[in-house]
């Protein structure tokens, strides 16, 4: 087996390496932890999630000071980097405690600097948050010491200022820099830093640093826009939503009203028998305003809104019919998604019938998914239509709601009946089984 022999140089530049690997590692892990996700995403944290995190940055960073000191592999060093980026990011209190227990177990290895200067660190980075007039540009930090350059001389062009960025470059320089020249001041040396026999090599360690601080953020940035564009998303499909669930109930009480208008001079009793049955429905309505209800409470309102038909018709030329398994009943739907299709059938397919008819409502859980069927056999028709605003109400909810993942039917036959099958996911996003 041949032996690999690197030189001092050789050797600080592989330790580079491995310090941004360690880094990368540590953030990428730390990421999908939900406990730290929630904290490090928030826009605003209080002392409490503060110190949470602070903590938990402190055991990472005192064990890698730990680790240089007693087995003497200064990759696990991140003490520099580590705690100027907690003082970053929760604030100049906690990034200094952090810095003095990051700092002890060098110390008392001999470096009687080191608490002083990893407190420094965190003190500089919470100074930093503070100024900072753009938040936004501290997580917009690269690993790549160009990309900050580049961008902070272009805000320097257009808003004549200084930008975040380039006080967090300013700061890491400024701190590697003094390292490197105390402890090549002093012997022995009260600070622990590379020692190297070229100048460009420290440039290299220095660089390292910048990106010891760039790497986690850009690794939490991405993770923290990705958030941001679902809650937008998510957002913007709960306003569509309830911008649709808003064109049902006028929708519905504009039918109802008319026919309670229609029957005032020639049947008042069943006009108030209506009217009443509508205050009804409303009040519950108006109690009720989920965006998903269980089908147990769909059903009921159903219940409520027949009754409603009923008095409008007569109880005898509407009869129901129910099909309904009992494993459907706590299963989450759209709430008022089944009124229209009810709806339809009233009006399209008995009323224009002397004799009536009969509705049937039909659940069944088939694995992940939900079939929902309304039948009825009245009047029917020959072509496919779109129903008006309640039929294409339900398409749309049901597309922003479940995707792809869930369907509308419309099935009709001249003098047969017609027949709406809805079928989507059980939960949200799965697709069955």
């Amino acid at each position: 087996m041949t032996r690999v022999t690197l030189s001092g140089d050789q050797y600080v530049l592989f330790v580079q390496l491995f310090r941004m690997g360690i880094m990368a590692s540590v953030a990428g892990v730390l990421i999908t932890r939900s406990f730290f996700k929630r904290l490090i995403l928030l826009d605003s944290r209080n002392t409490k999630q503060n110190w949470q995190i602070a903590a938990l940055f402190g055991a990472l960073l005192t064990a890698g000071t730990a680790v240089r000191v007693l087995v003497g592999y200064e990759g696990a060093d991140l003490s520099l980097a580590g705690t100027f980026l907690v003082g970053l990011m929760v604030g100049i209190m906690p990034g200094s405690c952090v810095g003095f227990f990051a700092g002890i177990p060098a110390t008392l290895g001999g470096e009687w600097a080191a608490v002083v200067f990893t407190v420094l660190c965190g003190f500089l980075g919470g100074v930093v948050r503070r100024v900072a007039l753009h938040q936004g540009e501290l997580w917009d930090f690269s690993p790549f010491p160009i990309n900050n350059l580049i961008r902070s001389v272009r805000v320097a062009h257009l808003e004549k200022r200084l930008d975040s960025r380039a006080f967090v470059f300013g700061c890491v320089i400024l701190l590697e820099g003094a390292r490197t020249f105390i402890a090549g001041r002093f012997s022995p040396a009260p600070l622990f830093a590379f020692q190297t026999d070229h100048f460009w090599v420290t440039l290299c360690v220095w660089f390292t640093t910048l990106a010891c601080v760039g790497i986690p953020l850009k690794i939490w940035n991405n993770t923290r826009v990705e958030v941001m564009l679902e809650d937008q998303r998510s957002a913007a499909i709960k306003a569509r939503f309830d911008a649709l669930r808003s064109q049902i109930n006028p929708h519905f009480l504009f039918n109802t009203l008319n026919a309670a208008t229609s029957l005032l001079w020639d049947e008042p009793e069943k006009a108030r028998r209506i009217l009443v049955k509508l205050s009804f429905i409303l009040r519950r309505l108006l109690k009720d305003s989920e965006d998903f209800v269980p089908l147990s409470q769909e059903l009921e309102f159903i219940d409520d809104y027949l009754s409603l038909e009923k008095a409008r018709f007569g109880d005898n030329k509407i009869g129901v019919e129910k099909e309904i398994d009992p494993k459907t009943l706590d299963v989450p739907v759209p709430g008022m998604i089944l009124q229209p299709l009810v709806e339809n059938a009233v009006k399209h397919g008995l009323s224009p019938r002397v004799e009536g008819g009969t509705i049937r409502l039909r659940a069944l859980r088939n694995g992940g998914m939900l079939r929902l069927e309304i039948e009825d056999d009245g009047e029917g028709f020959d072509e496919p239509r779109s129903g008006g605003i309640g039929l294409a109400n339900v398409r749309e909810r049901l597309k922003v709601a479940y995707g792809s993942d869930g369907s509308f039917v419309l099935e009709s036959r001249p003098g047969e009946g017609t027949r709406a099958v809805l079928i989507f996911p059980v939960k949200r996003g799965d697709k069955g089984v």
